[in-house]
């Protein structure tokens, strides 16, 4: 063949590649586009959903703050924005909200030719529902942005409610949207389930489950079940505290019989907790849950929970010691666990000295806010803020698992006290404070 021939069929192969490759680059929202796919998200279902959406719309999505890290809120001015939002805390927004929502506020900037569709994620079974997708709507509302769908709710990611919202957003935007909110759910069996505390007012139990779906997927930190409950269903979602009081490795959950204020037992609670029997079956599906997610290098951790948010913590050590094991990368870790009454609420006592006795905790300290004197795991901070500090400047990561009005509010109260506002939102900002309260 002629050389030079050749060579032109190797330069056109060669560019017919290079283009068959950028027509296949992954899609990106550009600074012009007309279209902005935001999210605000504190456990990641909001994220999970606009990522999804994402691939159907042909862009990209990005958290409010993020998109906020390169342009002012003005920027918004001549958009349609598709916004995703969830609600943390007693009404606040995620954490990669925070500046945005703050910007937001402050800005008289009128968003001139801004349409917007807003669905709102929340859980009815708590206060605020739904708060900050309704504030975001009543501040893009005193810009002059304009709604051009109905703001829409939706309870515990109920498909139908995301679906309708889909049907309409699709018919604003002359596409078709069959985006799925979840994964598919798998079939588990429960295999055992006790009573952590006998003799206490508020029963506490451990669950163990198996569901051969995920038993491979050992960075499973939430899963929600699915309750049969009348006609209906119901979906909660659980930590994973992947270990039983005797030390075992599992699907394991630690579930509070939640009571109402008229004495009715939670549905959800008691259905897993008294209802189901051994050998019964639920539906069950891996959610994913940024407030648990792992350091990517060795770090010591804090670790604070009471009740059963210690089951979040013990899926983090968990995860954690088989990934970074302590005594491979030399971490010392701290865990602050708070109860109710100091003989009836010991929680995995054994299965906690074991991991200290191991090296695993360095320090271990249990708070009863029912003993003599009560004390609370803000106490435990306050007394030793020298480790505290040490801890932090080693570069620790906080982890914080809980009832939101209790160690929740409490220990971030106290932190705030310790630490000062800055350094805990700097704290936040670099994903070393984790909150993941209910």
């Amino acid at each position: 063949m002629n050389p030079t021939l050749a060579y032109i069929l190797i330069a056109a192969q060669t560019l017919y590649w290079l283009y068959y490759l950028w027509q296949r680059r992954p899609r990106t929202a550009s600074d012009d586009s007309a279209l902005l796919l935001l999210y605000a998200s504190q456990g990641g279902q909001a994220e999970t959903l606009a990522n999804h959406l994402a691939d159907g719309l042909n862009t990209r999505a990005q958290s409010l703050d993020a998109w906020h890290a390169h342009h002012p809120v003005k920027a918004l001015s001549g958009k349609t924005l598709i916004l995703i939002a969830s609600t943390t805390g007693d009404g606040d927004p995620p954490d990669n909200a925070i500046r945005f929502s703050r910007s937001l506020k402050k800005t008289g900037a009128a968003l001139t030719d801004t349409r917007y569709h807003l669905l709102a994620l929340g859980d009815k079974r708590y206060p605020h529902y739904c708060a900050y997708g309704y504030h975001l709507d009543s501040e893009l509302q005193r810009l002059g942005a304009e709604r051009e769908s109905p703001v829409t709710t939706v309870d515990n990611l109920d498909p139908q409610t995301i679906a309708y919202w889909q049907k309409q957003l699709g018919e604003h935007l002359h596409t078709t949207l069959d985006v799925p909110a979840q994964p598919p759910a798998a079939r588990a069996v429960l295999l055992s389930r006790s009573r952590l505390n006998p003799d206490s007012e508020q029963p506490l139990y451990h669950l163990r489950l198996d569901c051969p779906a995920l038993a491979a997927d050992t960075d499973t930190a939430l899963i929600e079940i699915t309750i049969p409950h009348g006609k209906d269903e119901l979906r909660r979602q659980y930590s994973v505290a992947g270990i039983a009081p005797d030390g075992s490795r599992g699907l394991d959950l630690i579930i509070r019989l939640q009571t109402h204020a008229d004495g009715t037992p939670g549905a959800g609670s008691h259905y897993l907790t008294e209802t189901l029997q051994p050998g019964g079956e639920v539906k069950v599906r891996a959610l994913t849950h940024h407030p648990a997610e792992l350091p990517d290098a060795p770090r010591p951790l804090i670790l604070i929970a009471s009740g059963s948010g210690l089951a979040g913590i013990l899926g983090i050590l968990t995860r954690m010691e088989t990934r970074y094991p302590a005594s491979k990368h030399d971490l010392k870790h701290w865990f602050i666990y708070g109860e109710r009454h100091p003989e009836h609420d010991r929680i995995y006592a054994s299965c906690l000295e074991k991991q200290r006795e191991d090296g695993i905790l360095t320090w271990l300290d249990r708070t009863y806010s029912q003993g003599n004197p009560p004390q609370y795991a803000q106490h435990i901070l306050e007394a030793q803020q020298e480790r505290l500090l040490s801890q932090l400047d080693a570069g620790a990561i906080l982890y914080i698992c809980g009832s939101a009005d209790k160690v929740g509010a409490g220990t971030m109260d106290t932190l705030h006290q310790l630490l000062g506002e800055k350094t805990c939102d700097r704290l936040t900002k670099e994903g070393r404070l984790h909150l993941d309260t209910f």
